[in-house]
């Protein structure tokens, strides 16, 4: 059918423009959406392939209601249909949003229903798996999230995606390296990084040198921890979370070195970024780390300061509220909002 043809063509282009131009992106999807419900065409897969993409850039605009209606509406279709891989993808999605949005208790909802789905892929499992270890390691229960990303770890073998490899490897280096069993968490990097180089993904190759970097810093050796983070800045050049924990990075490093100015001034960038980008966590370390670096200046009135906020904002991550959906903005100048799908701890 021509129709078809033009849908995927039209999908086809708002998937390569989606981190190039992503308004233009969301204005193919648009049409091919369109075009699709104006032809009443049956093809589930198809209707699950263009609703994944449009409501992810829905979402990025911050339409959060129109991004859920999309993804529940394809949920129905494919229920009746009874296509498990095309209901397990769309259930992963819409967990992801309300992971996003802070709603741990829906997110685990729908994770906690693709691991009592006994019908459901291995590859389903592991991504629900990650998804809860996820929400605990948020919650502080870094021994609950451990347990969860060893699960999927089992679950993995050599015919699931790289990218699904990667992704579990780093989730496990993310919470040994928060029980600080930094060898463990190595570990676990060196066994994620093949996997990241083969999916081409160079956010999470960046990542792996982030985590390597720290691991440097907390065993005092400073030459790997510069080195790891020149690697983490050479990978991935358009990466905004990784961004603002370089700098948090760097600034440890300078904070190591007595160099107290400049430590400031990374802390402080890394907060204004991580603030306008809506990262709360780094936006939590960035006040800690301030408070520190005030604390060693002598600058009692400000360090006091910062670590009040680094409570507050410490409190609100442990518990947090559910976003309202017009609560979503897009991000100023009309660009989308950062990537929500970010599917590792920390």
């Amino acid at each position: 059918m021509p129709q078809h043809a033009e849908i995927l063509r039209l999908l086809s282009e708002s998937d390569r423009l989606a981190s190039l131009d992503p308004a233009a992106a969301l204005a193919y999807a648009e049409e091919a959406w369109i075009l699709f419900c104006a032809c009443k065409l049956s093809d589930v897969e198809l209707l699950a392939r263009l609703t994944l993409s449009y409501s992810r850039l829905l979402f990025s605009f911050g339409r959060i209601d129109e991004s859920l209606s999309l993804l529940f509406q394809a949920l129905t279709q494919s229920e009746i249909s009874g296509q498990n891989l095309v209901m397990e993808s769309l259930l992963q999605e819409i967990a992801l949003i309300y992971y996003s949005l802070g709603d741990y208790p829906q997110a685990a909802e729908y994770w906690s229903d693709c691991l009592k789905q006994a019908s459901f892929s291995e590859i389903a499992k592991i991504n629900a798996h990650i998804g809860m270890g996820m929400i605990q390691f948020a919650h502080g229960e870094i021994e609950l999230s451990l347990a969860q990303h060893q699960q999927a770890i089992a679950l993995l073998n050599q015919q699931m995606p790289p990218l699904l490899h990667a992704r579990a490897w780093i989730n496990l280096a993310s919470a040994f390296f928060k029980l600080n069993q930094w060898h463990e968490s190595q570990h676990a990097l060196v066994m994620a990084y093949p996997y990241a180089q083969q999916a081409c993904a160079p956010e999470l190759t960046g990542e792996i040198y982030i985590y390597m970097a720290k691991i440097a810093l907390e065993t005092n050796n400073l030459d790997a921890a510069r080195l790891r983070l020149a690697q983490a800045k050479a990978s991935c050049k358009e990466w905004c979370w990784g961004d603002v924990v370089q700098l948090l990075l760097q600034g440890r490093i300078f904070l190591v070195c007595g160099q107290m100015d400049e430590a400031i001034s990374c802390f402080k960038n890394a907060k204004e970024l991580a603030a306008e980008m809506g990262f709360a966590s780094q936006v939590m370390d960035a006040h800690q780390l301030l408070s520190m670096a005030y604390q060693r200046i002598g600058n009692k009135t400000l360090a006091e300061y910062e670590y009040g906020c680094y409570q507050t904002a410490c409190i609100r991550l442990k518990a947090p509220a559910f976003v309202h959906h017009s609560d979503v903005k897009p991000h100023a100048h009309g660009k989308p909002l950062a990537d929500r799908v970010m599917l590792h701890c920390a």
